[in-house]
């Protein structure tokens, strides 16, 4: 396990999207003991408030399922709202983890894959994406 390291200003914020609690909570737990600072969005509406409203965003983490705006609404939504939101690197968070879904996610903009339960292994090889700029990834 990765020693905790306390969130820095120049380091990007990480946004987690899930209507779950525990499932945020979680993700939090995890990402801040690797230094990072969590925003928090229940569905897809509010992650696009929030990543309007966060100029620093380098990460979004997207759960597929979600009431109202889904994630794969919200990717499409922020893949075409600007060019910031074009770039940023979205990881898709599921219990899916079948072809079909994991096309799904790339279909509409999605550079990588995250199943559930989320697992300190998996939040570990998926922040790697902060800043990175990659194209896929996959935990």
């Amino acid at each position: 396990m990765t020693a905790y390291r306390p969130a820095t200003p120049d380091r990007p914020k990480v946004l987690v999207v899930d209507d779950d609690a525990i499932n945020r909570l979680v993700a939090r737990v995890l990402i801040e003991a690797r230094g990072y600072e969590v925003l928090e969005a229940e569905d897809g509406e509010s992650a696009l408030l929030t990543f309007a409203a966060t100029a620093d965003i380098g990460l979004i983490l997207m759960d597929l399922e979600m009431p109202g705006m889904d994630g794969l609404a919200a990717t499409r939504a922020l893949r075409g709202g600007s060019r910031r939101g074009a770039t940023v690197p979205i990881v898709a968070l599921t219990r899916h983890i079948d072809d079909t879904s994991r096309r799904a996610c790339f279909d509409a903009g999605m550079n990588g894959f995250l199943p559930k339960p989320i697992s300190s292994t998996g939040i570990e090889s998926i922040v790697c994406l902060v800043g990175h700029g990659a194209s896929r990834a996959h935990a």
